[in-house]
């Protein structure tokens, strides 16, 4: 059937792109923030004094949080994708036997999963620390509001990056049980 191609072909280009640009923000995040912290910038518009290099981090954060922001739009479009594909799984996928069924239930589950993941740090996780910093920003000069919004950011931010290896670990499980595929069409020649 010409259909089942066409489905893997979506389901592994989304999977591909999902997987690689979640690895490769959790790459270049760490590398960003220390590139910017040993060129201690400062931020006159920000700050006015640099304590602990608090210039640096918020300008890593800012072209992190900048990156994440097209990442996540991005993880949206590739879970559209594996959803679609996983659709594609169950309607054409040989089901035979409990180990083919038992493959598409576990992608199925780790998809969804996923893609909670993805959505939770969007619609939840994003918003308070955007919030945080923004407060944080706004009473830089106020020790008494700008250290408990500091606080209130690094923790959700933490949260943030747990989801993102959260993430990671199931579409590297997705990958994983995404190898043995098959389809449902059996081509038999006889003389």
């Amino acid at each position: 059937m010409f259909l089942f191609p066409i489905v893997q072909i979506i389901y592994w280009l989304s999977l591909s792109t999902w997987f690689g640009g979640v690895l490769f923000i959790a790459i270049a995040a760490p590398i960003i923030f220390r590139t910017v912290r040993e060129q201690k910038p400062i931020l006159p518009t920000v700050l006015s004094v640099n304590l602990e290099n608090q210039h640096a981090d918020l300008l890593a954060g800012t072209i992190v949080a900048n990156l994440l922001a097209v990442l996540n739009r991005m993880q949206l479009a590739c879970a559209g994708g594996v959803l679609i594909g996983l659709l594609g799984q169950w309607a054409l996928a040989e089901r035979s036997g409990a180990g083919p069924l038992t493959q598409i239930i576990l992608r199925t589950g780790l998809c969804l999963a996923a893609t909670s993941m993805v959505l939770y740090d969007w619609r939840v996780v994003w918003p308070q620390i955007t919030r945080f910093r923004q407060e944080y920003l706004d009473h830089a000069d106020q020790p008494e509001i700008a250290n408990p919004a500091k606080e209130q950011f690094d923790k959700y931010h933490h949260e943030s990056v747990n989801v993102l290896t959260v993430v990671l670990l199931l579409l590297l499980g997705l990958v994983l049980f995404s190898g043995n595929i098959s389809t449902a069409i059996t081509v038999s020649f006889s003389r």
